[in-house]
């Protein structure tokens, strides 16, 4: 079977995963959230990739993942501290998401279609947290980041988290508004889109997997 560029950069989110195995001792409540969405987004490219080979849609499963994804990714950001003052804030946005989420792919038929209304939405809600988060973090005594005993903020797991989820869901909202926007009829223009995309996706997938990488043996997390 031929494996695509896309595909493998996809499969890369399987090396913080791994590594998230191997050192599953020091995985705690605060970033478990974030290790459970590595491994389903892991399981859910590994999927795609059988689907695709043997001719069939992988829209339907995506569109399973992306509600997981931003579940797990809003129950991380709340652990470290985010919706501290504001809990009743956490209720409404999961409560939205689940509702628009059952009203675009379900109540419109559109499990078979990208849901474009939604993946913009968690994008974008998703970017602002990771934004707060490095915010807290700043805020705090920067000798002593979240997570772990070093003074480099760049060893920070929840840090390297934060910068992730800034990068690849900022640009995953572009693209999300230029498709919803009819901005994609260019095929040329879709292609170099995509590859922009794919090679993100590595990136970040790196940097999840340093994340996973320099978790502390001890964690004592500030934000909880």
């Amino acid at each position: 079977m031929f494996i695509s560029k896309a595909t493998l950069f996809g499969l890369s989110i399987l090396i913080a995963g791994t590594i998230a195995i191997i050192r599953h001792d020091r995985i705690n409540r605060v970033i478990l959230p974030f290790i459970l969405c590595v491994w389903i987004g892991g399981i859910n490219e590994i999927l795609s990739y059988f689907l695709w080979e043997t001719g069939h849609s992988t829209l339907i499963n995506n569109n399973i993942y992306v509600l997981a994804e931003a579940i797990l990714f809003l129950v991380f950001f709340k652990n470290i501290g985010i919706f501290e003052k504001y809990l009743w804030l956490f209720g409404i946005v999961i409560t939205g998401w689940i509702g628009l989420w059952f009203w675009e792919t379900l109540i419109l038929g559109k499990i078979n279609f990208v849901s474009s209304w939604f993946r913009i939405t968690y994008s974008f809600l998703i970017v602002l947290m990771g934004i707060t988060g490095i915010n807290k973090l700043m805020l705090l005594d920067i000798n002593k980041p979240i997570g772990t005993n070093s003074s480099n903020i760049f060893k920070n797991p929840v840090f390297l988290i934060c910068i992730g989820s800034i990068v690849f869901f900022t640009f995953k909202l572009i693209v999300e508004i230029f498709w919803f926007y009819g901005l994609n009829a260019s095929k040329d223009f879709r292609l170099d889109v995509y590859d922009i995309l794919i090679y993100i996706n590595l990136i970040v997938n790196l940097v999840y997997a340093l994340a996973v990488l320099w978790i502390p043996a001890k964690q004592q997390y500030i934000l909880l």
